[in-house]
C-alpha cells in the first residue's frame, strides 16, 4: 500500500476526490497487495416497457406440451405423504 494513503492508525485513507460513504470493493491480491475499486453508477442500460397479461389466451396444443412435459418431469418424484 502507499504510504500516502495510510493514517496514524494504519487505516486506508481514501482521495478527497472519493465521495464519503461511497460504494467500493477492496480486493487482497497477494500478502503486500490490495485493490479497492469504486463502484459507479452503471449507464450503459435501457429500459424496456414489457405490458402486463393478466391472462394468456388458451391454446390446447401448448397445454398438451406442457402436461407431457410435466408428467415427464415428474415421474421419478416420490408422491408426497401428508
Amino acid at each position: 500500500m502507499n504510504a500516502t494513503l495510510l493514517d496514524d492508525r494504519r487505516r486506508l485513507v481514501m482521495p478527497p476526490e472519493l465521495p464519503a460513504k461511497s460504494a467500493v470493493t477492496v480486493q487482497q491480491i497477494d500478502a503486500d497487495t490490495w485493490s479497492v475499486q469504486r463502484h459507479r453508477p452503471q449507464r450503459d442500460f435501457m429500459m424496456v416497457a414489457i405490458p402486463v397479461i393478466q391472462e394468456l389466451p388458451r391454446d390446447p396444443e401448448w397445454e398438451a406440451i406442457e402436461a407431457r412435459r410435466t408428467a415427464h418431469t415428474n415421474r421419478k418424484v416420490a408422491p408426497v405423504e401428508e
